[in-house]
């Protein structure tokens, strides 16, 4: 609905472990975790992503897509298996897509959707609707 302004840094999701993805009836969160400073001492906050569109889930060439159906959670579970990855590169452009590349060499593609709020991204506390 918004898109992604050309500017935006999302350089956070780098370096960043996926803990948790929880599905829900028209909604998929993924939760991030995990210091990104060599310093085992700096405690870093948690990075989100909470996704109402389409996500497409690329893993060794077999693509899975889940377009929020609330009758096909099941085609959500390919996403399981990025638990405990981390992200390795991240891609926002400005009509909304946003790519995440994993260190599994999965990727995730997350679309933005017109007339509708497509996805947010919370890091510290500040957060980004797409």
């Amino acid at each position: 609905m918004y898109g992604l302004k050309p500017d935006v840094d999302l350089s956070f999701f780098v370096g960043r472990e996926l803990t948790q993805v929880s599905v829900a009836p028209y909604n998929i969160q993924f939760n991030f975790d995990g210091p990104v400073s060599p310093s085992p001492s700096v405690v870093q906050s948690l990075v989100s992503l909470t996704v109402q569109s389409r996500v497409e889930h690329s893993s060794k060439g077999v693509v899975k897509e889940w377009d929020g159906d609330e009758n096909m959670p099941l085609s959500a579970a390919s996403l399981l298996g990025l638990l405990g990855s981390s992200v390795v590169s991240v891609q926002g452009v400005p009509d909304g897509t946003l790519t995440l590349e994993f260190s599994n060499g999965d990727l995730v593609r997350v679309f933005d959707t017109e007339g509708y709020e497509a996805y947010q991204i919370c890091n510290e506390g500040k957060s980004i609707y797409v």
